[in-house]
């Protein structure tokens, strides 16, 4: 091995804990190892984002406690059924039908409405959990486009969350009709799934309370979703050798596992947007950020006493490239044993490193001779 090649060797491995080494990197390795080096520190930290994205699945929402919701969507897809709807993929867009008429503009008011149509439940569910009747989960069809200003599903979701129901009862909650409730104590909002043409959107409520506990946004196209053959309702409603029956478990638990399947499939396409969105998002970022503590680096260094006056900021660039490596290896370990930091972490801690070099390699009063 040749010695220039032993010493950038070693120059690398010592500079993973040595400030030193690594401004002798920057100074004598070839240019293109510190264009590696950034490159590659700044795309290990976004590993565990990467990770952690590529297991979000449509169903997570209900991996946690359900208050219920699995009971109640089985029963409204049997009332459903039994109410002669059906949901039908058409042109990647799920199409409504009820007694084989389809339901088209469901967000445009009815004569004689004053609430858009697609705010009334197509299928609800009423349970008694300690001794306190409510209203425990609202499906709602709805056929409005996935944005907009007006008449977008985001606008449903604010209309619904804003509905009220009052407490003990199955009732929407109006202060004229009620006037003894009390808005916030007295009331609460149930669980919902939304059906629409671009994809479905599910919130679990803690029950007979206003604190939503989980929400699942899947879509916008039913492309991916393969387990959608003529109708969504006879999809989720086919348990393999357990007969239609809402008060067996068994029954229930294979129509949740029918629908956790529908909601997976349906995440798909959002979920690589989501992917290379928030992988992009953060490689752009530390990207930049690397260039900026090569500027912050470059400023400390201008000033008519200071030693290192001659740094140019190419160098101090090329400083940055060989010192981003160890708090991105770093990052990456907390990252995956800390999924809430995997975000944050690698700012905190090229930074630090960038401070502690400032100020002990790049400092004149902390400075030693060389």
């Amino acid at each position: 091995m040749k010695e220039k090649t032993k010493y950038t060797l070693k120059t690398f491995f010592a500079s993973l804990i040595k400030n030193e080494s690594a401004i002798d990197g920057a100074k004598n390795a070839p240019w293109w190892i510190a264009i590696v080096l950034f490159v590659l520190g700044s795309f290990l930290p976004i590993i565990p984002i990467m990770v952690n994205a590529s297991k979000t699945y449509g169903a997570s929402f209900l991996s946690g406690t359900t208050y219920g919701y699995e009971q109640a969507i089985a029963t409204c897809s049997v009332d459903l059924k039994s109410n002669n709807y059906k949901f039908i993929v058409e042109e990647n867009q799920l199409v409504a039908y009820k007694d084989d008429t389809a339901l088209v503009n469901t967000w445009l008011p009815r004569e004689g409405e004053e609430l858009a149509s697609d705010l009334t439940p197509v299928s609800y569910y009423d349970t008694v959990m300690e001794g306190v009747h409510c209203r425990s989960l609202n499906v709602f069809y709805s056929s409005r486009p996935y944005s907009g200003k007006v008449d977008s599903i985001t606008t449903l979701v604010t209309a619904i969350d804003k509905t009220r129901y009052v407490k003990n009862t199955a009732e929407v909650y109006d202060a004229e009709t009620y006037p003894e409730v009390n808005a916030e104590s007295g009331t609460y909002v149930p669980s919902y799934l939304i059906l629409y043409k671009g994809g479905i959107y599910s919130k679990i409520y803690k029950a007979g309370t206003s604190v939503a506990s989980v929400g699942s946004y899947v879509g916008s196209d039913w492309k991916n979703n393969h387990l959608v053959d003529n109708d969504l309702l006879k999809t989720v409603l086919q348990v393999e050798n357990v007969a239609q029956n809402v008060l067996d478990a068994n029954y229930v638990s294979g129509v949740l596992t029918n629908w956790k399947d529908v909601f997976n499939d349906s995440y798909k396409t959002q979920k690589i947007k989501s992917f290379w969105f928030s992988s992009g998002l953060y490689y752009g970022i530390y990207l930049v950020l690397g260039a900026f503590m090569a500027l912050m680096m470059f400023l400390l260094t201008r000033g008519k006493n200071n030693p290192n006056k001659n740094y140019t900021f190419w160098l101090t660039f090329k400083i940055s490239c060989w010192i981003i490596l160890s708090p991105a290896i770093l990052a990456m370990i907390l990252g995956f044993i800390w999924a809430q930091a995997a975000g944050l972490g690698y700012i905190v801690l090229i930074g630090l490193r960038t401070m502690w070099l400032s100020m002990r390699q790049l400092n004149p009063a902390a400075q030693q001779p060389r």
